[in-house]
């Protein structure tokens, strides 16, 4: 499989990602098994498990099976902690107090966010949840500046890949709150340059899970 076979691959899992692997797939998922579950409770445990299984694994064995690369090249690896960390702890320290305060109950993003009423569930439920959000941003940015930005750059070129893994992470927002989608249009070049600058994904990992907990913690405390 030829490198142009593995971008193609990606394109296909993200579209069976799109409109089947999100929240408000799972009833579809829960009815084909005959499940009876809570949607609200397992829609985003759904979500985390299927973008791990459906985003991150296909791109990442095609990566290192057929184009070669480790997952070092993939940006698994430390990088550049000196950067990494240079750029990280600031946002970090930063997102919660800013997202706590612009927190607004009657926003889009408060009524999409939790994506499981598991964070609703008391302190040790909301850590439980958010450590499985982690598995979601695993996958999210293993995909976008892992293996299509650091990996595939090497043969199709960084630009490409920058304008690329921005578009198609945008895209994977549609039905999502407008603001979240703008500012994933934003992010993709930004993080990607992160990742670039680093070598790695945990920088912009971080920083995209903090904006999740962040997001998460404004809602709770809105409402």
């Amino acid at each position: 499989m030829t490198v142009f076979g593995v971008a193609f691959a990606i394109l296909f899992f993200c579209t069976i990602y799109l409109y089947h692997g999100r929240k408000d797939g799972f009833p579809a998922f829960a009815a084909a098994f005959e499940l009876d579950l809570d949607a609200g409770l397992w829609g985003g445990l759904f979500q985390c498990g299927a973008a791990f299984l459906l985003l991150l694994v296909p791109a990442f064995v095609l990566a290192v099976r057929a184009c070669r690369l480790s997952p070092a090249d993939l940006g698994f690896a430390l990088g550049d902690w000196k950067t990494g960390l240079k750029f990280t702890l600031p946002i970090v320290i930063l997102v919660f107090p800013v997202m706590l305060f612009t927190g607004d109950k009657e926003s889009a993003i408060c009524g999409a966010y939790p994506l499981s009423t598991l964070a609703a569930g008391g302190v040790g439920a909301f850590v439980a949840w958010e450590a499985c959000y982690l598995v979601y941003y695993v996958a999210w940015e293993g995909l976008f500046r892992g293996v299509m930005q650091l990996g595939l750059q090497r043969r199709l070129g960084v630009i490409q890949m920058m304008l690329l893994q921005t578009a198609l992470s945008t895209l994977l927002h549609a039905g999502g709150p407008e603001l979240e989608t703008l500012g994933a249009l934003a992010a993709g070049p930004l993080f990607g340059y992160l990742a670039l600058r680093t070598n790695s994904i945990l920088y912009v990992l971080l920083i995209h899970w903090a904006l999740g907990i962040a997001t998460d913690l404004s809602c709770l405390v809105a409402t």
